[in-house]
C-alpha cells in the first residue's frame, strides 16, 4: 500500500493517534504509513520532527537517570544488610510522603502528547508485569492514578489505541481495592466485636473499650464506603481508601 492510500486512511485519525504512530510506535508500521502520518500532521500545523527530538531527548535523559539508578545500586550494595534495610527505609518513606508532588514534577513541563507518551509506558508495564508495581516503580498504582488524574486534569484526549490496557489495569485495581475494603471491613468487624465482649463482660466499659468500638465502626464504615464506590464504578479510588 503506497503513501497516498495510506493518508486517505489515516485522514479522520487523532492527532494523538498519528504522534504515536510516527513516534513510538513507528517500528510497528510500514514505513509508508509512517510517512503518511507524519504529512497530516504536518498539514494539520503539527510540528512532529520537534516532537521526536523532544522524545529522543527524553530518551537521553531516561537513560542518564538509569546511570545514576545504577550508581546508587551500587552503594547500596556497598552496604551492610542492615544499613541497606535502614537507607531503603528512609527513601521508601520520603518517597511515600511525596508521592503526588514527585508525579506532578515529573509532567508539569511534558507537552500533553509526552504526558501520553508516559502514560503509555506506564500502561504498557502494567500490561507486561501482570499487575502494579511497587510505590517506587513507574508502574505503580500510584503513579497509574495520578497520572490519570493529570490527564483528565488537563482534559487531554485519550486514543482509542489504550482503552483495552486502560481497562486490564483498571481491572487490577478494583480487584487490589477490593482486597484492601474487605480487610478493613474484617478488621473493623474484630475490634467491634473484641469492644462489646469486652464492654458487655466488664458492666460497661471503660474509655479504652469505648475507643476500640468507635475504631471498628471506622474501619467498618471506610469499608463498606469504599465498596460501594467500587461497585458504582468511581474512578477516584485513591481518595476512597
Amino acid at each position: 500500500m503506497d503513501k497516498e492510500t495510506f493518508k486517505k486512511r489515516f485522514e479522520t485519525h487523532s492527532g494523538d493517534d498519528l504522534i504515536l504512530m510516527a513516534t513510538k510506535n513507528a517500528e510497528k508500521y510500514n514505513p509508508e504509513a509512517v510517512l503518511a502520518a507524519k504529512e497530516i500532521l504536518s498539514d494539520r500545523n503539527i510540528d512532529i520532527e520537534a516532537i521526536i527530538e523532544n522524545e529522543k531527548a527524553n530518551e537521553l535523559a531516561a537513560q542518564e537517570e538509569f546511570s545514576d539508578f545504577n550508581d546508587e545500586k551500587s552503594y547500596i550494595e556497598s552496604l551492610s544488610p542492615l544499613d541497606q534495610m535502614k537507607y531503603l527505609s528512609e527513601r521508601r518513606a520520603d518517597f511515600e510522603e511525596n508521592i503526588e508532588e514527585i508525579v506532578e514534577l515529573n509532567n508539569e513541563n511534558l507537552t500533553d502528547e509526552e504526558i501520553l507518551l508516559n502514560f503509555e509506558n506506564i500502561l504498557d508495564a502494567i500490561k507486561q508485569n501482570e499487575g502494579f508495581g511497587d510505590l517506587t516503580e513507574m508502574h505503580s498504582k500510584e503513579n497509574y492514578f495520578l497520572t490519570s488524574n493529570i490527564i483528565e486534569e488537563k482534559m487531554i484526549q485519550i486514543p482509542f489505541l489504550f482503552n483495552d490496557r486502560i481497562e486490564f489495569a483498571n481491572q487490577l485495581a478494583r480487584k487490589d481495592f477490593r482486597k484492601k475494603f474487605n480487610r478493613s471491613i474484617l478488621f473493623g468487624l474484630v475490634l467491634l466485636t473484641l469492644g462489646l465482649v469486652f464492654a458487655i463482660g466488664t458492666g460497661g466499659g471503660n474509655l479504652a473499650m469505648y475507643i476500640i468500638i468507635v475504631t471498628g465502626i471506622t474501619f467498618c464504615f471506610r469499608g463498606f464506603r469504599g465498596r460501594i464506590r467500587l461497585n458504582n464504578g468511581s474512578q477516584n479510588l485513591l481518595q476512597a481508601y
